[in-house]
């Protein structure tokens, strides 16, 4: 049996773009999404963030391991934490994310 694993994330974003962040766009993503990452953006500059204000940057794994990513106010991480509660919250996080954002290659059209 060949398993398919699907690679991709929803990044929150408000304009104007820090620099990094258009490195990231340019330098990453840019070649990412055409080579099958599912890259969408949720950009909420003129719209209210559908998120729950609590909710942070997180990795999930197969629907079922979570890791919350933790930053310093600059942006930077300083570390990861094992989420050992229910992903249940965090699965419909991540279907709310996928239904507001639009995928990175329309995103970037205009």
């Amino acid at each position: 049996m060949v398993r398919t694993r699907k690679v991709g994330r929803v990044h929150v974003v408000r304009q104007p773009l820090s620099d990094y962040l258009r490195f990231e766009f340019d330098r990453y993503y840019q070649h990412q999404a055409p080579a099958g990452e599912d890259i969408r953006i949720l950009d909420v500059t003129d719209r209210p963030n559908p998120l729950p204000d609590h909710v942070g940057d997180f990795w999930m794994f197969d629907r079922t391991t979570i890791v919350l990513m933790h930053y310093q106010p600059d942006g930077k991480q300083i570390s990861r934490e094992l989420y050992e509660g229910d992903p249940a919250p965090f699965i419909e996080y991540q279907k709310t994310a996928l239904e507001a954002s639009l995928p990175f290659l329309e995103y970037i059209a205009g």
